[in-house]
């Protein structure tokens, strides 16, 4: 396979594990990874198991998402998905833009969220979190609170809202 974005799936019938390659933005999105082809060496369509490589977030793919509701990059957990330490400029760029959907925003919201409460320390030692990046997500955060106001929280999980709201100094 000579892409990035390759998919499989194995035939539950007779084990065939078929493969193909996707384009990022196919790739990228669950509804343009629905793969139902028929398996080609028994024509059965149900798969024992399936998988794909998920492209690295871009801006292009964030601003189609951002403006359909249909698309999603995952089925549950988008703002889980989305909160990479890598993304915090673009999340921030783009929780901003008026021009994406609200619900859209609002997941970009929950998402950064997600990078404050994965970033600040607890009480037990995490070495993979990066105290630089969850004070630059926090101070970002506290410089845009009123969208805490204008977007819907519902997406920010309750045990996040326990760590991260009294950080940024919101009533739980």
């Amino acid at each position: 396979m000579n892409s990035e974005n390759w998919q499989f799936k194995v035939c539950n019938s007779c084990g065939f594990e078929d493969t193909r390659d996707n384009s990022k933005l196919a790739a990228a999105f669950e509804s343009t990874r629905e793969w139902k082809d028929a398996c080609p060496k028994c024509g059965s369509t149900e798969i024992k198991r399936a998988g794909w490589a998920q492209p690295e977030l871009d801006e292009e793919q964030l601003l189609i998402w951002g403006k359909d509701e249909s698309l999603s990059f995952s089925p549950q957990d988008e703002d889980i998905l989305l909160a990479e330490n890598e993304n915090m400029n673009l999340l921030f760029k783009h929780v901003d833009n008026q021009s994406l959907l609200i619900s859209k925003r609002s997941t970009i919201l929950a998402a950064l969220c997600v990078l404050l409460y994965d970033n600040t320390p607890d009480e037990e030692s995490d070495a993979d979190i990066d105290i630089k990046l969850g004070n630059s997500v926090l101070l970002g955060l506290k410089e845009r609170i009123e969208l805490f106001k204008i977007l819907n929280t519902i997406y920010i999980s309750d045990y996040i809202k326990k760590l991260v709201y009294p950080r940024l100094g919101l009533p739980l």
